[in-house]
C-alpha cells in the first residue's frame, strides 16, 4: 500500500474508533498555511485536535515518539487559526489535542486522550 493509502487508512480506523467513543466528526485533514490536522472532532465539552501516527512493525512507544515538538506546535497553531477562522476564541473554547497511535503488526490501536 502506498503511504498516502496507508495514512488514510489508519485515519478512517482511528475515526471509526473515536466514533464508538461518541465523539462526533467534525473535519478531517484540515490544512491551512501553518500546518494540518488530521482530524478534528467534537466531545460533550471539547473541541478535539487529533493527530494519528500509523505505522506497519513498530510498538506503541516508538510510534508516540516520532511526534516531534516542532509537529506539536504545528498542531497548536493550526488548532488556533481553525478556531479562529469558525469565530471561536481560543481561551474561551474548551479544546484538548489527542494521539491515536496505531501499529499494524502487532495490530494495537493506542488513544492518547489530552496527549500535548
Amino acid at each position: 500500500m502506498l503511504p498516502k493509502a496507508t495514512g488514510n487508512a489508519g485515519e478512517a480506523q482511528a475515526l471509526a474508533f473515536l466514533q464508538d467513543q461518541q465523539l462526533r466528526l467534525v473535519e478531517r485533514n484540515y490544512r491551512c498555511e501553518l500546518g494540518e490536522i488530521d482530524i478534528i472532532m467534537r466531545d460533550q465539552e471539547h473541541w478535539v485536535f487529533i493527530e494519528v501516527k500509523y505505522r506497519k512493525n513498530e510498538d506503541f512507544a516508538t510510534v508516540v515518539e516520532q511526534i516531534t515538538r516542532a509537529q506539536c506546535q504545528r498542531i497548536r497553531r493550526s488548532a488556533q487559526f481553525y478556531l479562529l477562522s469558525h469565530k471561536l476564541d481560543e481561551h474561551q473554547t474548551p479544546m484538548r489535542f489527542d494521539v491515536v497511535a496505531i501499529c499494524e503488526q502487532p495490530e494495537q490501536l493506542y488513544w492518547l486522550p489530552d496527549a500535548f
